[in-house]
């Protein structure tokens, strides 16, 4: 079971079968059109915020050529893993890793397959699939816990995901349940618990930002909403890897 706030348990029993692939099955996304949310067509000052310097990240949609025989003939290490993640490049990310996951013994399979859905869990979140990115980090944050971490770059990973996961569940609880025409109490029931990640489905509800401390955060800013400049914006630091091969070998043969 994910390991997801205690109140959206009950959604994971319900939802898992639709978003999540058994342990021994690699996890297969539909193919994206090149999109990384961290390449930006253009910087512009942050009206949302009172902080007049805080600049914003605008997503940008693309298409290339897919290099299928070029990505053949890459080598798959977890170095490069650990780049393409850090630059937004969630799908070759999982490609890499997945490679990694299908050779690894434990527990280095179980550290690398939590990675592995993590940016996954990103995919999704950056494409609008909301309740798969939250499935998916609450996987991927359960197997980064099992490993037990005390400290170094895997443990400051894990504590990132875990308050990205929070920020996403308090986000979508807070409008998920009203609609244009009727809104359904979150009262802990079956029904309340559906509709977490149904809201907005499709639609951009997430925007990156450049702080002044030079980290990326994420942003709840649904569309069509009325912004109120006071007040800052719900965010939360977009989450970064920083951890090489050789904090990878430790755990090899643990």
């Amino acid at each position: 079971m994910a390991l997801l706030p205690s109140s959206l348990r009950t959604l994971s029993h319900i939802s898992s079968q639709l978003y999540l692939t058994s342990f021994h099955n690699p996890i297969i996304l539909a193919p994206p059109s090149s999109f990384n949310p961290l390449i930006h067509s253009k910087q512009h000052q942050n009206h949302r915020s009172s902080n007049s310097k805080l600049l914003a990240i605008s997503y940008r949609y693309f298409t290339e050529q897919e290099e299928d025989d070029d990505d053949d003939d890459e080598e798959h290490n977890f170095d490069e893993a650990v780049t393409l993640f850090n630059g937004g490049e969630y799908y070759k990310c999982h490609d890499y890793l997945e490679v990694l996951w299908n050779s690894a013994e434990e527990p280095a399979r179980t550290l690398i397959h939590g990675i592995l859905q993590c940016s996954v869990g990103f995919h999704h979140l950056f494409n609008q699939n909301h309740k798969g990115a939250m499935m998916e980090l609450g996987e991927g944050l359960c197997k980064l816990r099992k490993m037990e971490f005390s400290n170094g770059p895997f443990q400051k990973f894990e504590k990132e995901i875990s308050a990205v996961l929070d920020f996403i569940y308090q986000t979508q609880i807070e409008l998920a349940a009203c609609s244009e025409d009727i809104c359904v109490a979150m009262d802990r029931s079956e029904r309340s618990y559906q509709l977490l990640g149904e809201y907005a489905s499709g639609k951009r509800v997430y925007d990156l930002e450049l702080g002044l401390d030079a980290s990326v955060y994420i942003v709840f800013c649904p569309q069509g909403s009325k912004s109120n400049h006071a007040t800052e914006a719900p965010r939360v630091k977009l989450p970064k890897l920083k951890a090489t091969m050789e904090h990878l070998i430790a755990y090899e043969y643990k």
